[in-house]
């Protein structure tokens, strides 16, 4: 039994031995990182229509009055807001079936 063991593992070493000898070594020549193009990284782009009325355009200016305007420290006069002044509204965009288009709904547009 012994001597079934010894011989086992003596082939066993023989031929972990040859395929270390025979081990060949790999040689690389020329390296090439690529990246993707950066179109392809950008975030695709929906159309989307907004169909807003005087009236609706007139609040959301208010709103942004409201929000960026001050008045000084005696409360005798009121500054507007600047023109670079922005307040942020928010909605979903729905797709229309039938056109394929992205509409936003004014009705949906809240405060931020």
């Amino acid at each position: 039994m012994k001597k079934t063991i010894l011989v086992g593992l003596l082939c066993g070493a023989v031929v972990g031995a040859a395929a270390i000898i025979k081990k060949e070594k790999i040689v690389v020549e020329k390296v090439t990182v690529s990246y993707p193009n950066r179109k392809e990284i950008e975030t695709p782009q929906i159309p989307v229509k907004v169909t807003l009325t005087k009236y609706q355009l007139k609040k959301m200016l208010d709103i942004l009055e409201d929000h960026n305007s001050f008045q000084n420290e005696s409360g005798t006069a009121s500054f507007p807001a600047h023109i670079q002044d922005v307040y942020t509204f928010t909605s979903v965009a729905k797709e229309n079936k039938h056109s394929g288009e992205y509409t936003l709904s004014s009705t949906h547009l809240s405060r931020k």
